[in-house]
């Protein structure tokens, strides 16, 4: 008599360990997709908008340089407007390396050649 109950409760705590594992992976990947990108240009660390988040706010056209994801950018969000353009060089030198549409997203930089290479951002006029 004991042993069905023993295996009842060995198959439920089984289940419930199951079950707080997958959990754990859709609230990492709740985490990504839920971001505090409201109405800024953001670049990502790593694919898929993981990783440290930098956000640029611009209120006209303007250029800023990327900070901490300093060549380290791998995916980027754009809510906003207007057009950016990310460039490989510091201060929007030179020729820019890719643009981001408005309204857009790229969950992966390598596909278009710029991954791990932003080092400044331009908001452009749409």
């Amino acid at each position: 008599m004991k042993r069905p109950t023993v295996r009842r409760a060995g198959v439920v705590a089984l289940a419930l360990t199951s079950l707080m594992g997958v959990g754990a992976t859709a609230q990492a990947d709740a985490q990504r997709v839920a971001s505090s990108c409201g109405a800024s240009f953001c670049l990502y660390e790593h694919d898929d908008y993981a990783g440290t988040e930098e956000n640029f706010l611009f209120t006209s056209n303007g250029c800023a340089n990327v900070g901490t994801l300093n060549n380290k950018a791998s995916s980027m969000r754009n809510p906003s407007a207007g057009r950016m353009q990310l460039y490989n060089s510091a201060n929007c030198s030179g020729s820019y390396g890719y643009a981001a549409a408005p309204r857009s997203s790229d969950s992966d930089l390598t596909n278009n050649g710029f991954d791990n290479l932003a080092s400044s951002v331009k908001r452009v006029s749409p």
